[in-house]
């Protein structure tokens, strides 16, 4: 998974990498930044994009905060919207890597 995460808080932006990302929040790595203006319950703007394809736009949530440690931060999606539903749901499959469909199976192939 290739996505990082613009997080707004009161007057600060902090960019972070996704590790986690699902249809009920996400897990963002804290990549050496102080995580210090963070506290639990606290919710903040949320922008995803996608890495690997930068003309993408964002896609915009609101999370909260549900678990903060020094190794990176856990965000629950506060918006019971179904739009923003669909609108991860499209993320999460945009941000799956592309298989090839005989890649990986077990059943020998036929040869032409």
């Amino acid at each position: 998974m290739f996505a990082s995460v613009e997080l707004h808080a009161a007057e600060e932006t902090l960019v972070l990498p996704a590790r986690n990302i699902s249809l009920g929040g996400l897990y963002l790595s804290a990549d050496g930044h102080d995580l210090g203006m963070l506290e639990l319950g606290l919710e903040l703007e949320v922008l995803v994009f996608d890495a690997l394809d930068e003309r993408r736009r964002p896609v915009r949530l609101v999370g909260e905060v549900v678990r903060l440690d020094e190794h990176g931060v856990a965000l629950m999606w506060a918006d019971s919207d179904p739009e923003v539903a669909r609108k991860v749901a499209r993320l999460l499959h945009r941000l799956q890597p592309q298989k090839d469909e005989t890649a990986g199976s077990d059943e020998p192939q036929a040869e032409e």
